[in-house]
């Protein structure tokens, strides 16, 4: 096995524990109701399946890059967005190759690991995303990764990283669905270990509440929630009142962050 290029390297050892871990991984990750993209429905109703996140660019031209990118969702929604600059990443052989054949050729999918991906890429990129992929990484590698990932970036350049919320009430359920997952976060760590590795603004995203007739109290905060929306909320606020203090700002399964690399001349 070649060695890595990237800054504090990822072991040999680790590198082969992580490969071996995925074995029959796709099978897993079906398991989990995760479905294909459908790029044929998406072309023919782009508007249905397009990003709509906070943090999507405001210039269709930036270069993207969907860093495990597992069977190519996301790659697909940015694509129904506009995009076009976009590529992705996956280091599970079967994983990378659904996600080749249904893309079609549209976008351009790499088998390989991303961290040797972007070894020799700097200010490569003006957004990278890491959807479910930070918890596999174990702690004693999450810097380097993040340094890495600040190098392909371009100054201003976006990270969005999305993990299981260990905030959440079933929190260990999603810590140990996965035997892949090594590493845990809330909101206030991903922060800090951002901030640690050079990133600012970190913004989270949240839930849009809809507005709906039918609700008598429009400006409650869980508004347009249906009823078990409303109950996980309010359990976990009445929860985290009876804890007192650094209360988190999102409940849900998942939190999602994005932050920036500094602009050149901007302070870390």
């Amino acid at each position: 096995m070649r060695r890595l290029r990237f800054t504090n390297p990822v072991s040999t050892d680790t590198l082969f524990i992580m490969i071996n871990n995925f074995n029959s991984y796709e099978r897993h990750y079906a398991r989990m109701s995760n479905k294909l993209p459908d790029w044929d429905a998406a072309e023919n109703n782009p508007k249905e399946y397009a990003c709509t996140k906070p943090w999507i660019p405001y210039r269709i031209d930036a270069q993207i890059l969907d860093f495990g990118c597992g069977w190519g969702q996301q790659l697909l929604s940015l694509w129904c967005a506009g995009y076009r600059n976009i590529e992705g990443v996956e280091l599970v052989k079967e994983q990378a190759e659904k996600a080749i054949m249904c893309a079609k050729g549209k976008v351009s999918i790499a088998c390989m690991d991303g961290r040797e991906y972007l070894s020799d890429k700097s200010n490569a990129y003006d957004l990278i995303i890491l959807n479910d992929v930070f918890e596999h990484i174990p702690t004693t590698e999450s810097m380097g990764l993040l340094a890495l990932l600040n190098t392909a970036l371009r100054p201003g350049g976006t990270l969005v990283i999305r993990v299981p919320n260990m905030a959440n009430i079933f929190a260990a359920y999603s810590r140990y669905l996965d035997i892949t997952h090594v590493a845990g976060y809330t909101e206030y760590s991903l922060m800090q270990i951002l901030g640690q590795a050079g990133f600012v603004d970190h913004r989270l995203v949240l839930p849009v509440w809809k507005i709906e007739w039918r609700h008598w109290c429009p400006w409650i905060p869980w508004r347009g929630m249906n009823a078990r929306g409303r109950l996980d909320y309010l359990l976990h606020k009445f929860l985290y009142w009876l804890r007192g203090h650094t209360k988190p700002t999102c409940f849900g399964h998942n939190v999602e962050i994005y932050s920036h690399k500094p602009e050149v001349g901007e302070r870390e």
